[in-house]
């Protein structure tokens, strides 16, 4: 039996009267709440050039780019951050394999400590030397269990553990490599 239109005035348990598709899409343009960007104050504010010095400054600083002078001389007095990302930097653009070995052995005897870089840490895990694809391995067991591997995460890195885990001749680096292979996948 079919109803008619008239029947279903009473909306349902509400009792309101349904919204038409229409009715629906007309009201979505008119929120009472503005967004930002319709607002002319702030896109004039955004389009100012100190505004845009400010956001690259501060966008440097949170990426590991070039700090503008002022903050230089506070955060990094003697250059070192500099020094190592310039260091880094020639290391990536090693053009033999050979180069790039001696080039990481060196790097690490000047700078002991590793970036928190998990491409850089997974090309380490490639090198020869198996202390330095062990301390490459550690790190990123670190930077596991502190949640920083959830987002970029290099596609060849399950790829080099699983090496690890099948070519090592040390069986601890061997369950590490499987352990933390689990854990991404995960």
């Amino acid at each position: 039996m079919a109803r008619d239109k008239d029947d279903n005035e009473g909306g349902g348990f509400s009792g309101k009267r349904n919204k038409s598709w229409r009715e629906i899409d007309a009201m979505r343009g008119k929120s009472k709440s503005h967004s930002r960007q319709d607002d002319p104050a702030q896109q004039r504010i955004e389009r100012s050039a100190s505004y845009q010095k400010y956001k690259a400054a501060a966008d440097a600083l949170f990426t590991g780019g070039e700090l503008p002078q002022g903050l230089a001389e506070k955060f990094d007095p003697e250059g070192k951050r500099k020094t190592q990302k310039q260091a880094l930097q020639k290391l990536q653009q090693a053009e033999s394999r050979q180069e790039w070995v001696q080039g990481v052995i060196d790097y690490l005897d000047k700078y002991p400590e590793l970036p928190e870089d998990a491409y850089f840490l997974d090309s380490l895990l490639d090198h020869p030397r198996e202390r330095i694809a062990d301390k490459a391995l550690a790190k990123l067991e670190v930077m596991q269990a502190e949640g920083k591997l959830k987002t970029k995460v290099p596609k060849s890195l399950d790829e080099r553990l699983k090496s690890i885990q099948l070519t090592s001749m040390d069986p601890e680096m061997q369950g590490r490599a499987k352990a933390l292979r689990e854990k991404l996948k995960a």
